[in-house]
């Protein structure tokens, strides 16, 4: 009989192994990944379908024959399961498993760490995006891991080490938290540098890497009220202090006045068909009297963000041209 335990144990690994290097590459903290069980539908199939020709072969619609394959069916759902709820070990480039798991084990062999490209926030490489090995120099001892089953629910949360391939400096660790077949990153030990554009007012760019780091956090609300002050602020910085202390004197100044009064300062013959400031201070400020953390406040936070980029972008372009 073909080893069909062996088949599920490979391709869950490499499942595993994808989804993790998708976390750590492609999502933010308390983002997730899910594996799906019916991903590995068109596995089962192939299996049962070596398991026909082999038992058909002999004796073609023989009752047995039907029987066997319900049984085996029936043991390889049953062995899928069982590998995708039991407990799942990692191991590093630096610190290989032991051996074998013992025979009959119903759970999956030790997983290799898979390396990743991940911001590195060394001196040497200044937050670019660099090649990271698991493990690291010097690492002597495997994949930490704390292991709850509650409910009939499983929950792991790991700790795994990587070095950049680049620097080899500091290590850094991220930490995953595992419920069922939902990966979650919850930790990392640097935080991945937050790169400003060049053409975001000096002044301002506090604010704009603020909200990016909350963004990717999913606090949308916090984001966009970041965003909403970075504009703001740049009103206070570049409109006439004459102007706002007149405004001052009827009361505070609301964010329509000074948009009025920033639009008169930008240099003739801007475009008016470039994103206004204006209209990203509305737009935010919808976001925020809305008081909704979800998928459509992150995604406006996304489309605003990128008009506060052109503006900008576009002032720098429009005003060099002006200096030659």
């Amino acid at each position: 009989m073909p080893n069909f335990a062996s088949n599920l144990e490979s391709v869950i690994s490499q499942r595993v192994s994808s989804a993790l290097q998708q976390l750590l590459e492609t999502k933010h903290l308390y983002q997730s990944v899910e594996i799906v069980e019916k991903e590995f539908d068109e596995t089962v199939n192939h299996i049962l379908g070596g398991y026909k020709r082999e038992l058909f072969r002999g004796e073609p619609g023989s009752q047995d024959s039907a029987a066997i394959l319900k049984r085996r069916t029936e043991k390889l759902s049953q062995e899928r399961d069982r590998l995708l709820c039991s407990d799942w070990f990692f191991y590093t480039e630096s610190n290989p498993p032991p051996g074998a798991p013992p025979i009959g084990s119903v759970e999956l062999p030790p997983i290799p760490l898979p390396s990743v490209r991940v911001s590195c926030g060394s001196k040497q490489c200044k937050g670019s995006i660099q090649p990271h090995n698991s493990g690291f120099i010097g690492w002597r001892y495997g994949v930490l891991s704390f292991d709850v089953q509650q409910n009939g629910s499983l929950m792991q949360v790991f700790s795994f080490p990587y070095q950049c391939q680049n620097c080899k400096e500091e290590p850094l660790v991220f930490l995953v938290k595992r419920e069922n077949l939902k990966l979650t990153l919850v930790g990392r030990s640097q935080f991945p540098e937050v790169s400003v554009p060049d053409f975001i007012p000096k002044e301002q760019r506090k604010f704009y890497r603020n909200a990016v780091v909350v963004s990717q956090a999913n606090f949308g609300l916090a984001a966009a009220m970041y965003l909403r002050t970075l504009i703001e602020q740049h009103f206070y910085q570049v409109i006439p202090s004459s102007e706002i202390e007149a405004i001052k004197k009827r009361g505070s100044p609301r964010g329509d006045e000074l948009a009025e009064l920033y639009a008169k300062t930008l240099p003739k013959g801007f475009p008016s068909d470039f994103p206004s400031l204006r209209k990203a201070y509305d737009d935010l400020s919808e976001v925020l009297h809305r008081g909704k953390e979800d998928d459509e406040a992150s995604k406006k936070f996304v489309g605003i963000k990128a008009d506060i980029d052109k503006h900008f972008d576009a002032l720098r372009v429009f005003n060099s041209i002006l200096a030659k």
